[in-house]
C-alpha cells in the first residue's frame, strides 16, 4: 500500500498555466512547470543541474514530449528554443543542492524515457533512450527512489506522462468486457476501473456511419480521437492505438459502434455478463 503524502503546489505568478512549483513536503526533489514564454524570467530556477521534459503539440497535433538532461538546464533550453518548435511548456526536475551529480541525471533520463515510452499517453520525440551508463547499486536505488517522487510530483500537476490508462497488474484481475457486432463492422474489449471505462488498445470500431448518424455526436468524437492519434487506420480498420479512458460505458459503446447505445447492456463478460450484472447501478 502506498504511503500518504503531503504535496505543496507553489504558484510564484499566481496563474497555474504559468509557473507551478511541486515538492512532497521533506523531500529535495521539486517539479517546477513553466510556459515557454517564462522561461528568460525564470532563470534561477533552472541554471543548476536536472533533468526536464519539453512538452508540446508536433505537426500532426499529437501531445509530444522531449525528454532531456543537463548540468546548466537554462542554458540547454535556450538552445531547445531555437531547434524545437512543438514544445509550448517544460517541466523541470531539480534537486537540493549536491544531491544530484551527472550519474543520477544521465540515469534518470533512461528511465523517464523508457517510462513515458511505456505509459503510451503521449508521442516521445527522443530519437533514442539517452545516454548508457553504469552506477553503483546504492545510486540505482536512489534513482528509483527519485523517480517515484518526480512520477508522483508531475501527476499532481495534472502531467500523466509516466501513467498509463490502466497499469499492466490492474489489467490482468480485471474482468474484461467485449463488445462486437454480429457482421464484425466492430470488435472492442475494455474494463471498468474505479468509474471509468477504458477501451483497450486494438480495440476494432466502426469505419463508416450509418446515413442517419453522418452528424451525430459519435462520430464527431471518434473522429477527434482520430486527429488526436488514439484511434487510427490499419489495414482497412479503424483500431485503438492505445488504451483510452471513457467517462462512462455507454460513450465508449457509442464511439466504437457510432450509434447510440446502452453501455451497461452492450459490454458484456465472455460468458455472457454484462456490465451492470457484475457492477449493478442504475441503467445510464
Amino acid at each position: 500500500m502506498a504511503k500518504a503524502k503531503t504535496i505543496e503546489i507553489y504558484l510564484p505568478t499566481g496563474d497555474a498555466s504559468k509557473v507551478s512549483i511541486a515538492r512532497i513536503t521533506h523531500e529535495a526533489i521539486k517539479v517546477i512547470y513553466m510556459d515557454k514564454s517564462e522561461i528568460d524570467s525564470r532563470k534561477e530556477d533552472l541554471s543548476n543541474i536536472g533533468c526536464y521534459i519539453l512538452v508540446g503539440l508536433d505537426a500532426a497535433g499529437e501531445k509530444t514530449v522531449y525528454i532531456g538532461e543537463s548540468e546548466n538546464i537554462y542554458t540547454r533550453i535556450q538552445d531547445h528554443k531555437k531547434k524545437k518548435d512543438f514544445w509550448s511548456g517544460v517541466y523541470v526536475i531539480r534537486n537540493s543542492p549536491g544531491a544530484f551529480d551527472r550519474a543520477h541525471i544521465t540515469y534518470l533520463e533512461q528511465l523517464m524515457i523508457s517510462k513515458a515510452i511505456e505509459a503510451n499517453r503521449f508521442n516521445v520525440e527522443n530519437g533514442n533512450r539517452g545516454k548508457n551508463t553504469t552506477m553503483q547499486e546504492s545510486k540505482i536505488n536512489d534513482c528509483l527512489l527519485y523517480f517515484d517522487t518526480i512520477k508522483t510530483l508531475v501527476k499532481s500537476l495534472g502531467f500523466n506522462v509516466f501513467v498509463p490508462e490502466i497499469e499492466k497488474d490492474e489489467l490482468a484481475i480485471q474482468d474484461r468486457f467485449y463488445f462486437q457486432s454480429k457482421d464484425n463492422l466492430w470488435n472492442a474489449q475494455g474494463v471498468y476501473v474505479d468509474e471509468k471505462f477504458i477501451v483497450l488498445k486494438g480495440s476494432a470500431v466502426r469505419t463508416e456511419p450509418l446515413q442517419s448518424k453522418s452528424k451525430s455526436n459519435e462520430l464527431k468524437f471518434k473522429e477527434k480521437l482520430m486527429d488526436e492519434g488514439i484511434i487510427v487506420e490499419s489495414n482497412g480498420r479503424h483500431v485503438f492505438a492505445k488504451d483510452y479512458s471513457f467517462n462512462s460505458p455507454s460513450l465508449a459503446s457509442n464511439v466504437v459502434s457510432l450509434t447510440k447505445t446502452n453501455g451497461w447492456i452492450r459490454w458484456k463478460t465472455k460468458d455472457g455478463k454484462s456490465l451492470d450484472d457484475i457492477f449493478p447501478r442504475d441503467k445510464q
